[in-house]
């Protein structure tokens, strides 16, 4: 079966029911921030498996950790697979497609992440991240494919490039182009010096599909790369809440007597240039209204003119206003601690000429900042308040 026709025949597998016979539904789940590295992967490795499972009739189903609604967000993912034919109505199954029993049957392959729900059936991880040991849980009997590389594509080609692990020899350029493509954005098309990307494990594997599609494609590597920048900050077509939803995670934080929840959420966009529209307010709402949030920190990183790195920007916003004064000790404990964080240094500078929600914005003077590092960093911020609240 060709990869295309097994993308189709996994949207047949969403109702699936334990046949009576050694056949299991394994699903193959990617990292909810769903960018083009994570949901690459996941057709990848799904499709790997399923032409290397030998006579076992296992099932392997690639599912995006995230809504079907939430599709049009991923402007790059749009963009890589719309290239070669890949349209989410007829090849892509999403968390909300496949019913809770489904789930709950299923075994597990997770992939850019290692850190799941699901943990007590998961057979097989691949990713690039530290071993959470004690978050994971993970079984004993847990296969752990984790290497230092920056992106999980380039874990997922090595299985594909690597005859002593892909017996079948399965080959698929679709496969390649897109692991060719999640590579070189997530490593930001090696800004490192030539002498100092080869020893990358992740250029390695560049090059090595680059000699499996076309050697000329070295020469191209900067044109697609623009293109995969373009794409991701193409946020023309989506509305505002749209952006919102880019790329968000909900943050709850209790200490048995008061519950703390903050909606973060990332996009490339300036957030001075979101807050400007006229409806932002309305967007920022209703987010928080759906998800029940007391606090939206948002981040967004814009391009400067003429190039070269982008420009990043942070806000906190307390959704119904600083109405008392538990909700201004809190605002202020958490603009505190984000300015004294050492781990990671934010090198934060107000904007001063935004006045929006009551909320405070700041540049980022730092580039190699993400949007997990700060996740961390609230979370702890949000303990330390817990931990005070209770010894007060």
């Amino acid at each position: 079966m060709d990869f295309l026709n097994f993308l189709i025949d996994s949207q047949r597998n969403i109702d699936w029911q334990q046949p009576y016979g050694p056949e299991f539904l394994y699903v193959v789940l990617s990292h909810e921030v769903c960018d083009l590295d994570s949901c690459a992967s996941t057709l990848a490795i799904a499709y790997y498996h399923h032409r290397n499972r030998g006579p076992t009739g296992h099932i392997f189903m690639p599912v995006l950790n995230m809504l079907r609604r939430d599709y049009p967000t991923k402007s790059e993912v749009r963009f890589v697979f719309s290239k070669h034919g890949i349209e989410p109505e007829t090849h892509l199954v999403f968390r909300d497609d496949v019913p809770e029993v489904v789930m709950l049957r299923a075994r597990f392959i997770l992939v850019n992440h290692h850190v799941s729900p699901f943990h007590y059936n998961v057979e097989k991880v691949y990713d690039y991240r530290p071993l959470q040991l004690e978050a994971a849980r993970l079984p004993i009997y847990c296969q752990r494919i984790m290497h230092p590389t920056v992106s999980c594509a380039a874990l997922i080609a090595e299985r594909y490039t690597n005859a002593n692990l892909n017996f079948s020899g399965v080959r698929c350029p679709i496969v390649f182009e897109m692991l060719h493509s999640a590579i070189l954005l997530q490593n930001c098309n090696f800004v490192q010096s030539e002498e100092q990307a080869q020893s990358l494990r992740d250029y390695q594997m560049l090059s090595v599909l680059e000699q499996n599609l076309d050697p000329k494609m070295e020469e191209q590597r900067d044109s697609l790369y623009n293109s995969l920048v373009y794409a991701v900050f193409n946020m023309n077509h989506l509305t505002l809440p749209q952006v919102l939803r880019r790329q968000f995670k909900l943050l709850r934080a209790t200490n048995g007597l008061r519950l703390i929840r903050v909606g973060q959420c990332c996009f490339p966009m300036a957030v001075s240039r979101f807050i400007s529209y006229e409806n932002a307010n309305v967007a920022i709402q209703q987010f928080a209204n759906e998800h029940g949030c007391d606090y939206l920190l948002i981040l967004g990183t814009s391009i400067r003119y003429g190039g070269g790195l982008g420009v990043k920007e942070m806000g906190l916003i307390p959704v119904d206003g600083l109405r008392d004064v538990e909700t201004r000790r809190l605002f202020d404990h958490i603009i505190i601690n984000l300015n004294a964080a050492h781990n990671p240094l934010l090198c934060m500078e107000a904007h001063r000429d935004l006045d929006f929600m009551q909320g405070a914005f700041y540049f980022l003077n730092t580039w190699k900042i993400t949007f997990y590092d700060i996740l961390q960093l609230m979370q702890r911020i949000l303990y330390d308040w817990l931990s005070e609240d209770v010894r007060g």
